[in-house]
């Protein structure tokens, strides 16, 4: 599966110009979130388990897996003779019939952009969003993790390059609702126990891209020690045998000591007056004392009160 989407992307490069590029609302695209998948998954699971046991029982597949088979064929095909829109077409209506690896690729389509349209990140991060929802909805065991871990790398490029987090709020944290979800599974000791040994490290590289958007996420709340902890897991989680979760593995060590320097070493209580503030970036607000550097004080009024006791002493 894996391989096929690398395929997808090569044939991507060598496009041509299609006459209509389509239009996905992420709003009506975007699935519900995953907090709602935990009163169905069961149900969802036994009918995924059931087409995987008809499967072993008879050669033939399925009708809708047949089918399926067959749109992300054709779509293949189609894109190998550069064209472009049907094999768009053809993704879109697997992805309808439950595809993943459908989904996926588009999400990959819309994050490249196809010829001369321009990227749309909104609709690349509502198909990866997809992707995981029908990952998420069959059994643990039977996950495609390399596919898992296009998806995620995919989702986690699209948060640190091209989305903003206040900006992008309700595709922002639809995704990190979602990632959460996938690291709570990933860190299972019920599902790492059914992990084949090919795929520890996938786990690792997939655990990395969420925890390093998780961090992100904190950053942008200015939750500093939250987006420290967070940054310190993926070093904790350390380097794997995937080129981009190890750069972030880097950059996290990089991000840990910048916001080290952030984070107040002083008690957020104005020292002149006590005012205690609530909000976290009034306490940002606060003036630390130069002199000595333990103290704060909430106005220039109150700093300078507190001076006057240095000049006292001295």
């Amino acid at each position: 599966m894996r391989a096929c989407l690398y395929n997808f992307a090569g044939l991507l490069k060598k496009q041509q110009k299609i006459e209509k590029s389509p239009t996905v609302n992420f709003r009506t695209l975007v699935p519900e979130d995953f907090e709602e998948l935990s009163s169905s998954s069961s149900s969802e699971s036994n009918r995924g388990s059931s087409i995987l046991n008809l499967q072993k029982k008879k050669d033939v597949l399925p009708p809708v897996v047949s089918q399926v088979t067959t749109l992300l064929c054709e779509a293949e095909s189609k894109a190998t003779s550069k064209d472009f829109a049907k094999s768009v077409e053809l993704l879109e209506k697997a992805t309808t019939l439950g595809s993943a690896c459908a989904a996926a690729k588009l999400g990959l389509v819309y994050r490249g952009g196809v010829s001369d349209v321009n990227p749309d990140y909104p609709s690349s991060a509502a198909y990866y969003l997809l992707a995981l929802k029908l990952i998420y909805m069959i059994p643990n065991e039977k996950w495609d993790v390399s596919l898992l871990l296009e998806v995620i790398a995919g989702l986690s490029e699209i948060f640190r390059n091209q989305m903003h987090r206040k900006k992008d709020d309700d595709i922002w944290m639809t995704g990190i609702r979602a990632m959460r979800h996938i690291e709570s599974t990933l860190q299972d000791p019920a599902v790492i126990k059914k992990l084949r040994q090919s795929d520890f490290q996938k786990c690792r590289a997939i655990r990395i891209h969420i925890n390093y958007c998780l961090a992100m996420t904190a950053e942008a709340d200015q939750e500093y020690d939250e987006a420290i902890r967070l940054y310190e897991t993926c070093r904790r989680i350390g380097e794997c045998n995937f080129k981009t979760a190890n750069k972030l593995v880097n950059k996290s060590q990089s991000k840990m000591k910048e916001l080290k320097s952030k984070i107040p070493k002083v008690k957020p209580i104005c020292v002149s007056c006590d005012y205690e503030p609530k909000e976290l970036s009034d306490i940002w607000k606060l003036l630390v004392c130069s002199k000595c550097q333990v103290v704060a004080a909430c106005s220039r009024e109150c700093l300078t009160t507190h001076l006057a006791t240095h000049n006292k002493k001295s």
